[in-house]
């Protein structure tokens, strides 16, 4: 059995499957501010609605694949040399330094290799911000869940789809992700949110439509070895699913056929498939679907981040234990057969002095036992110094990315879906950003927009210069 977990904005979404069909499914409400933009915000509050939700539906496992929004998330295509294992991650945190907009101390990597050729190796990274990840997993372990598996939902979606190329466009009440699929790997991906004023899919259409069209556009201009023509399928899901009006828009310049996401799970009847095509896509991290002539997304990497997965035990912790028992086992068996050999008769002297030169080697062995286990209490002392240091410095570290997550909040939350941020850097007393926008209209509503959050003194616009595109900008945010 698998249980799939996804929270939005919205709602909460269930799917239980067994095998390759699903066993049940549940959808609970939630109310506005409980989450919002794919970040849980009232811990409590969501813990409560799982744990309603799991009980309303009688599931008592406490393993669960849960799912993370694509919004703040960055996802690269990255070429590596031909490395070993012992310095793959390196590497790839070294690249993710050099070509991502947001520092990697605030971000979560997750990696997967996708192919080797020769010298080099292609490696699919996504990065997300670690308080979104974090805020998922301690309200899932506040009701004893384990979330084992983590994955992102634009890569939940891109492993619902059965064909090598494809376009997903799936439309939820808060947002909406474009996920463009060649030769089984993510190429392109989009997540936006959905002005809150737009509460039907016709009023989401125009903005949909044109964002649609800007992505494939962006990446034909920049793959034109493998362009996407009328032949690429665009699969819908989401609020759109079954709407043939909706559908024959999306066709876009390139005429392409548009057909609602199938399921690859077998759907009991009364399911609304589109709407939970995010579980659906989780729970296939665990389905095998082996012998099916799908052609299913390659990238399966688990976003559970390396400070909440269980930490091996070493050799070393595993034998210390058992060789104490051991030897005290022999200490004890020993002294059994010294008070033996002394209450012994004189016809036994001889095997009595050969007990006696066996305790005296155990002996031996027990004083280095005792030294080995000084030894070891020395070494816990230090690393409890050493740990108790880390914790002084972690909440001096706490204090300062409060600072920052609130900062970035701001920044996102002011963010126009027209106005795309390409770097942020941060002083002691400042942050500087940069994007571009299609017009100085757009810059100045991003300006307003943060001098509105009351959370900057002063919001300077050091620079606006026209591009062929548009304009380009740079923000100066004082504290």
């Amino acid at each position: 059995m698998v249980v799939a977990l996804y929270v939005d904005d919205t709602s909460l979404r269930l799917l239980v499957t067994k095998g390759k069909s699903i066993a049940k499914w549940a959808d609970l409400p939630l109310e506005a501010g409980l989450v919002k933009d794919g970040v849980i915000a009232n811990q409590a509050e969501v813990a409560a609605r799982i744990k309603q939700l799991l009980e309303a539906e009688k599931v008592k496992t406490k393993k669960v694949v849960a799912g993370l929004s694509g919004l703040h998330c960055v996802f690269r295509l990255i070429t590596l040399p031909r490395l070993s294992k012992s310095l793959l991650a390196e590497a790839v945190r070294r690249e993710a330094e050099r070509t991502l907009p947001v520092p990697v101390q605030q971000l979560y990597l997750s990696w997967q290799v996708i192919s080797v050729s020769g010298n080099e190796m292609l490696v699919f990274l996504a990065a997300f911000p670690r308080y979104v990840a974090d805020a998922l997993i301690q309200t899932l372990r506040s009701v004893a869940l384990d979330p084992y598996l983590i994955d992102l939902k634009p890569l939940a979606l891109a492993r619902a789809v059965t064909g090598p190329t494809a376009i997903i466009v799936d439309v939820q009440p808060a947002d909406v992700d474009i996920v463009v699929v060649v030769d089984r790997v993510p190429q392109l991906i989009r997540t936006l949110s959905l002005p809150i004023e737009a509460q039907s899919w016709v009023e989401k259409l125009p903005l949909i439509k044109g964002e649609l069209d800007r992505t494939t556009k962006f990446y034909n201009s920049s793959h034109s070895e493998s362009r996407l023509d009328s032949s690429v399928p665009v699969f819908v899901s989401g609020e759109l699913a079954g709407v043939s009006e909706a559908c024959e828009s999306l066709a876009g310049e390139l005429k392409c056929p548009v057909l609602t996401l199938p399921s690859a799970l077998a759907c009991p009847q009364g399911l609304p498939v589109g709407r939970f095509m995010v579980n659906i896509g989780l729970a296939m991290k665990e389905v095998s679907l082996r012998g099916t002539k799908a052609g299913f997304s390659v990238v399966n990497l688990n976003a559970v981040p390396d400070v909440y997965r269980p930490k091996a035990r070493s050799l070393t912790e595993l034998l210390t234990v058992p060789s104490i028992v051991i030897a005290i086992g022999l200490l004890a068996f020993l002294g059994l057969l010294v008070q033996s050999s002394a209450t012994g008769v004189a016809s036994l002297r001889a095997e009595s002095d050969t007990t006696n030169l066996l305790v005296e080697k155990r002996q031996l062995e027990r004083q280095a036992q005792m030294k080995a286990i000084t030894e070891l209490q020395e070494r816990i002392e230090a690393v409890k110094a050493s740990g108790d240091a880390f914790t002084a410095a972690a909440g001096e570290l706490s204090q300062e990315r409060a600072g920052v997550n609130g900062d970035l909040s701001e920044v996102w939350q002011a963010l126009p879906y027209t106005v795309q941020l390409t770097s942020i850097s941060r002083a002691s007393d400042s942050s500087t950003i940069c994007g571009l926008a299609p017009g100085e209209a757009d810059v100045l509503t991003y300006a307003r927009g943060l001098r509105a959050s009351h959370r900057f003194s002063q919001v300077i616009i050091s620079d606006i210069t026209k591009t062929e595109d548009g304009v380009s900008f740079t923000f100066i945010l004082l504290k």
